[in-house]
């Protein structure tokens, strides 16, 4: 029986309180850590700027290539794990043109490449298949600038 300095309406309000106050109390889980992809997608929009700078014949195919690159990644990106704006990625501002931009460009594809053939194994199938296809792209393109 319940004792008279505890009605039965406080005993039924705190029976209903307590779900709400462990809810409110838990810890949320952490965020995920950052896509792997987003560095890619944004290293391939980096090598696209910096192919725009130069003047060699195949600099403009590099560029569109590199730029494609991008856009298929952050769409893998977007797709795994939605923006919470719909506002488009920020455009990085440019980066200021190095002494030798040819050279730079090289080692920006042949980092590229090293690095998304690094990522494939761990990816599962169907984004390794994407990763993999940016990998020989960046490795076909560093050819060209060879």
């Amino acid at each position: 029986m319940i004792s008279d300095s505890v009605s039965r309406r406080r005993v039924l309000l705190a029976v209903a309180a307590a779900p709400l106050a462990v809810a409110c109390t838990t810890e949320s889980a952490p965020p995920p850590p950052p896509d792997p992809l987003s560095a890619l997608a944004a290293q391939a929009r980096a090598d696209a700027a910096l192919a725009k700078t130069l003047t060699t014949p195949a600099a403009a195919e590099i560029a569109k290539a590199r730029e494609t690159h991008a856009t298929l990644l952050q769409a893998e990106v977007d797709r795994e794990r939605p923006p919470l704006s719909s506002t488009a990625p920020p455009v990085p501002t440019a980066p200021p043109t190095p002494p030798d931009p040819l050279a730079a460009l090289r080692t920006a594809l042949d980092g590229a490449a090293r690095e998304a053939s690094v990522l494939v194994p761990s990816l599962p199938s169907y984004r390794a298949g994407l990763v993999g296809s940016v990998a020989a792209g960046c490795a076909s393109l560093l050819e060209v600038l060879s």
